[in-house]
């Protein structure tokens, strides 16, 4: 779950990036007084104030969404307090057993006397 909301503000935060990067370009060429330019320069922007709005929009469901996911995780944890400690434990053996097993193949690949 954490994962997942890092990743969406890390693409939230990479999409305003490129939104504040068109709209720098865009202030570049405000200084040509081209006509077509003028018009093309108003569509961007546009464009920019959308995708803007629209990326605030997408990170605010992004945050109800975790809140809910979140709210919805302890309300099963409080109604099943025994199954989760047993999985948390059980999670805890599993990773422990794993990094066991990595301690004794890094030991076995070590060429020094213990």
């Amino acid at each position: 779950m954490a994962q997942t909301t890092e990743n969406t503000a890390a693409l939230g935060e990479e999409l305003r990036n490129i939104v504040d990067h068109a709209a720098a370009l865009l202030d570049a060429l405000a200084d040509d007084g081209d006509a077509r330019l003028d018009s093309l320069r108003r569509r961007v922007s546009d464009s920019i104030d959308s995708a803007r709005a629209r990326l605030d929009d997408m990170q605010s469901e992004a945050n109800r969404a975790s809140e809910r996911l979140a709210a919805a995780v302890e309300r099963w944890v409080r109604d099943n307090p025994w199954t989760a400690v047993a999985i948390g434990a059980s999670v805890g053996l599993v990773a422990g057993a794993l990094l066991a097993g990595r301690r004794r193949r890094a030991r076995r690949a070590d060429p020094r006397p213990p």
